[in-house]
C-alpha cells in the first residue's frame, strides 16, 4: 500500500469543491466527491484547505502524489478567436491586446495562455485563448500552509474535459460534450489532441423559474448553440453529444434535452474503456459532477 500513488483533481465551483481521488497502478477514480466550502475556494484558500484536508482524513488517505485544479469556463476567460496573419508573427501580443480590448484591465490582471488550433503564417492562426485573474492564480499557488496540497498544475474544464476524453475514453472522431452546471453550461466540439469549437450557455435567465421551465428553457438554448455551431462549421456536426456536470444527474433535465436533439444520440460521461471508476453507490453518483476533477487529475497522473 505505500508504493501506491494518489493523485488529486479538484475543479473549483462557486461555494465548493468537485474532488476526485485516483490510482494511478490501477488506472482507477477511487473516490470522487462534493465538498462545500461555504465561500469561493479561488478567494478563501483557508477555507479551500481546510475543507480538503478534512475530507481526506475521513477517506483514510494521509498524502497524495500530486494535486491539480480546474477552473470553470464560467470563471475564466475562453475565447476562439481568429489571429490575422499579419499578427501571426508575434502572437503573444496579439493575444494579450485581444485580453485589454475585451476586459479593460490593466496589464498583469489576468494571467494568459493560448493554445493554435489550426493554420499558418501566411493564413492566420484559430487560437483558443485562456485567461484566469492573477489574484486567484497566487492564491492557489502561494496560500496553501500545506505544501503538499499546493496544486502543481492549473486549468481550466475545458481543457480537462478534453484531457478526460482522450486518455480516458479513447476517441476515434469527432466528440460533442456538454457540461451542464447550474452556474453555466459549456459545450465543446474536440477530436483528438484538439478542440474543433467552444460554445457556452448561461444560466442568468433561469433565476425565478420553476425546475420544469428553467430546464426547457436550457434544453432550448443548448439546441440552439449546437444549431448555431454546426451552421458556422460543417466539419462539426456530430449525432454524438456526451453530457456531463451537476445537471446530468437530473433526469428531468436529460429528457428535455434528449427531446430537443431528436437528431442525436445523447449519452452520460459515465463510462470509459481506459479508466475504471469507483463501484461504492456515493461516489458512483458523483462521477457526472466530477468530470472536470477526473480530468485535472489525468492531466499530472504519472503513466497516463
Amino acid at each position: 500500500m505505500s508504493d501506491t500513488k494518489f493523485y488529486l483533481g479538484i475543479e473549483v465551483a462557486d461555494a465548493s469543491l468537485k474532488v476526485a481521488l485516483l490510482d494511478s497502478a490501477e488506472r482507477r477514480v477511487l473516490k470522487t466527491a462534493i465538498l462545500e466550502t461555504e465561500t469561493s475556494p479561488l478567494v478563501d484558500v483557508y477555507a479551500f484547505e481546510a475543507v480538503l484536508q478534512e475530507w481526506m482524513k475521513f477517506i483514510n488517505v494521509e498524502a497524495v502524489e500530486s494535486v491539480s485544479v480546474s477552473i470553470p469556463a464560467f470563471r475564466s476567460i475562453i475565447r476562439q478567436i481568429y489571429v490575422p496573419a499579419e499578427a501571426s508573427k508575434s502572437l503573444d501580443d496579439y493575444v494579450k491586446w485581444y485580453v485589454s480590448l475585451i476586459t479593460n484591465a490593466d496589464d498583469g490582471v489576468y494571467v494568459i495562455d493560448y493554445q493554435i488550433l489550426k493554420g499558418d503564417d501566411s493564413l492566420g492562426y484559430t487560437v483558443m485563448l485562456i485567461a484566469v485573474r492573477r489574484e486567484w492564480v497566487d492564491n492557489l499557488r502561494k496560500g496553501f500552509r500545506n505544501k503538499a496540497l499546493t496544486p502543481k498544475s492549473l486549468d481550466v474544464d475545458v481543457l480537462s474535459l478534453m484531457n478526460l476524453m482522450d486518455v480516458a475514453g479513447q476517441i476515434s472522431g469527432l466528440e460533442c460534450v456538454v457540461k451542464a452546471d447550474y452556474a453555466g453550461v459549456t459545450m465543446v466540439w474536440l477530436t483528438k489532441d484538439n478542440l474543433q469549437a467552444l460554445r457556452c450557455v448561461s444560466t442568468l435567465a433561469l433565476v425565478n423559474k420553476s425546475r420544469e421551465e428553467a430546464y426547457q428553457i436550457l434544453a432550448d438554448g443548448i439546441a440552439e448553440q449546437i444549431r448555431i455551431a454546426q451552421e458556422e462549421d460543417a466539419s462539426i456536426v456530430t449525432r454524438q453529444v456526451r453530457l456531463c456536470g451537476e445537471m446530468a444527474s437530473d433526469l428531468l433535465f436529460v429528457e428535455n434535452l434528449r427531446q430537443k436533439l431528436p437528431d442525436c444520440q445523447l449519452n452520460l460521461l459515465d463510462s470509459f474503456s481506459n479508466l475504471r471508476l469507483p463501484v461504492e453507490a456515493e461516489d458512483a453518483a458523483a462521477v457526472l459532477c466530477c468530470s472536470g476533477a477526473i480530468g485535472a487529475a489525468l492531466n499530472v497522473m504519472e503513466g497516463v
